[in-house]
């Protein structure tokens, strides 16, 4: 655990991480404003810790008639007679991705319980939310860093896995403005199955990397005042109506 009292010593730990993790073929960074919280799911949150990906995506597909009439981008239909059309008992289907991430992110950004996990390519992103709450704060918060190695991916029966969500998924505003990327906690036991992260992250089975990076709380002021000189504040972040206006307490909580 690095204890972080300013945005220069931030720029260094993640320096030094980079340097001694030069064999990673993809690295991620999430902010949680509180230390102690663990990293879980949207769906974890509601009590699921495990539930079979057949049983999850039937239950999301007959939202849709209730979400289309709302919104101008609608989402088609995939259940029929027999059932959802994706081959979830079957591993080569789904070891690469699962299908409607578009969905799935759209249902996560608006929040109903979902397996994804936000992360994103931007440290200073990840920090900005590790400080966000800095007006009220008691708690030091925390970036994690993901480090995922080279050849590191091993498939294969109860394995607990991480399927990842790159860029370019179309979905909301935000995952372009928060540099998002996500990461899917999944294991194949005769079917597919979404789990707990923290069932992946305590697996030495695949060769993922976790780096924790705590951000004593009383520096979280200083390190907004220095994000928004980069643009990064709550409503760049956020891009909507009451983002901007808690943006601008913002500026005067920091006065």
């Amino acid at each position: 655990m690095y204890m972080i009292e300013s945005l220069k010593q931030f720029d260094e730990e993640i320096e030094r991480i980079k340097k001694d993790n030069t064999d990673c073929s993809k690295t991620l960074y999430r902010g949680q404003v509180d230390s102690s919280w663990e990293i879980i799911s949207s769906l974890e949150r509601i009590g699921i810790e495990e539930i079979s990906c057949k049983e999850y995506y039937s239950h999301i597909d007959k939202l849709k008639p209730l979400i289309n009439p709302l919104i101008k981008n609608k989402f088609t239909r995939k259940m029929t007679p027999s059932g959802y059309p994706f081959k979830f008992d079957e591993y080569d289907e789904g070891s690469w991705n699962l299908p409607e991430m578009e969905y799935l992110t759209y249902l996560r950004h608006h929040g109903f319980p979902t397996p994804i996990i936000d992360w994103t390519e931007s440290h200073y992103v990840a920090l900005f939310f590790a400080c966000e709450d800095f007006a009220k704060s008691k708690s030091n918060g925390k970036v994690f860093v993901y480090n995922e190695r080279i050849n590191g991916h091993i498939g294969g029966d109860n394995i607990p896995n991480l399927g990842r969500i790159g860029r370019y998924v179309e979905t909301d505003k935000r995952h372009f403005a928060q540099q998002a990327q996500y990461l899917i906690p999944v294991m194949y036991e005769k079917e597919w199955k979404l789990i707990t992260f923290k069932k992946v992250k305590e697996d030495k089975t695949n060769n993922y990397d976790f780096i924790e990076i705590e951000i004593v709380n009383e520096a979280k002021r200083t390190i907004i005042k220095e994000l928004r000189k980069m643009n990064i504040n709550r409503y760049t972040m956020y891009l909507d109506e009451d983002s901007l206006i808690r943006n601008f307490a913002d500026e005067l909580s920091l006065k």
